[in-house]
């Protein structure tokens, strides 16, 4: 009778998961990539492996998403393969979740539908897709973190490069795991896996360090600095989720680690959104809800009852629903329904009626850049840098910009130039529009004029 329950529990859970892997599928297929996806893989086949250490720096990022993606563009793969290697990334985390941990079977169901395993970062593929996942491998082993901290240690190193947002779950995990046994040895001189913890320690340490080299000093900073009052209803939002697992844990002190990792993991996001950014974007806001869900995850895999871990799951979806669910639903249906971009658009009109080697200008091309991958045989100019153009430069100048579209008429006469979102309207005596894209979800807007 065991026997059978276990088999038809494996057969629910398979069928789960093939619905699952068939619904993300279909997202995937109807998602038209944006600039900042088409980016990071114009960067990974246009650049060096030095080369692109130095662009990190204007782009903001670590590059461990960057050479994944590297083999890939430079082999001459179709830029569909950028959203197939985040749907694939986010299949493994899924398949981890729904079969290794150790949530209920209604939970889990509701979360692999949900945020943020459901299109948020299967079909938008970014460097979010590499935290779902080294999260998901972190709290499977957490448990046995002590058994093998040099692999845990592995897994938390490789966190750090994939987004500055994880830096404070990072330093959770370091804090109460590699310093507390530092700590302990110094207390009571317990050698047991200190030297695999100082190992472990050094691991997170030196990739933290190449990291800050990597991306010190950068310039990805077009968010600005102001506070907004939608900024401040994000923090409170964060902290009200705060207070209430710290409320949860005042009486439940055995869990006092677990919600240290949730603690510096929202402080630093708290710290980077009213410090840097002054406007936060749907795919950080979903990040929230990757990290309850971990450490959901954590919890799990201590003594907790299981009736206690069902009571902070049903608040977990209830925050979820309350804050995300109106969001996340308008944009998987609007992005079915229309385009994310309007790149696709402006290509195949290029295609099809200009001439074979075309060189266009462009006025923004970190903007415009979402249009090279699907161009036959056109070129790209960029006029304020005066150079052709197979990849964005991140640290573009509006004033560079704006001077340069001042002079067009003496400077480009004979060309074709695409204006992106609207950035400035041209002069109809001396430039003419010739089409100009619809609608775009991200606000891909492209203007194709031609220069007399």
């Amino acid at each position: 009778m065991n026997k059978q329950r276990i088999f038809n529990e494996k057969i629910l859970y398979w069928f789960i998961f093939i619905l699952y892997s068939i619904l993300n599928l279909f997202l995937m297929l109807r998602h038209e990539p944006w600039r900042d996806e088409i980016h990071a893989w114009l960067m990974s086949k246009e650049l060096s492996f030095s080369e692109l250490i130095v662009a990190s720096r204007f782009d903001g990022h670590p590059i461990l998403w960057h050479l994944i993606l590297m083999p890939f563009a430079k082999s001459g793969f179709p830029i569909i393969t950028l959203n197939i290697i985040s749907y694939i990334i986010i299949l493994i985390s899924a398949w981890l979740l729904l079969f290794k941990a150790k949530l209920s079977l209604f939970f889990k169901v509701i979360v692999l539908f949900t945020i943020p395993f459901t299109y948020i970062y299967s079909a938008i593929s970014r460097n979010y897709c590499l935290i779902v996942l080294f999260l998901v491998l972190i709290a499977l082993l957490y448990d046995k973190r002590y058994e093998k901290p040099i692999l845990y240690s592995i897994l938390i190193a490789l966190l750090v490069h994939t987004h500055s947002l994880v830096w404070g779950i990072v330093a959770g995990l370091t804090i109460t795991f590699h310093f507390y046994e530092i700590l302990l040895f110094f207390k009571h001189k317990n050698k047991a896996n200190i030297k695999k913890v100082l190992i472990g320690l050094s691991l997170i340490v030196v990739s933290t360090i190449l990291v800050v080299l990597e991306l010190y000093g950068t310039t990805n900073t077009d968010y600005g600095v102001s506070i907004s009052s939608y900024i401040l209803r994000f923090v409170g939002f964060l902290i009200i989720i705060l207070l209430s697992f710290l409320i949860f844990t005042v009486f439940n002190k055995s869990y006092f680690k677990e919600y240290l990792i949730l603690f510096f993991g929202f402080s630093f996001q708290i710290l980077i959104y009213t410090c840097v950014y002054s406007s936060v974007l749907f795919q950080r806001f979903m990040l929230i809800f990757v990290l309850i869900l971990f450490y959901l995850l954590l919890l799990s895999k201590t003594d907790m009852a299981e009736r206690k871990l069902n009571i902070l799951c049903i608040i977990y979806l209830l925050f979820m629903c309350v804050f995300a669910s109106k969001s996340f639903y308008n944009t998987i249906t609007h992005d079915v329904k229309y385009p994310y971009s309007s790149a696709q658009e402006m290509a195949n009109y290029i295609n099809k009626n200009l001439p074979a080697n075309t060189t266009i200008l462009i006025d923004a091309s970190i903007i415009g850049q979402s249009i090279i991958p699907y161009l036959d045989t056109a070129n790209f100019y960029d006029i304020a840098y005066d150079s052709y153009v197979t990849c964005a430069n991140v640290s573009h100048d509006r004033g560079k910009i704006l001077n340069a579209l001042n002079n067009l008429n003496q400077t480009y006469s004979g060309k074709y130039i695409i204006i992106c979102n609207h950035f400035v309207s041209l002069d109809s005596s001396y430039a003419e529009l010739i089409f100009e894209t619809k609608l775009s979800m991200v606000n891909e807007i492209f203007s194709l004029y031609y220069i007399y």
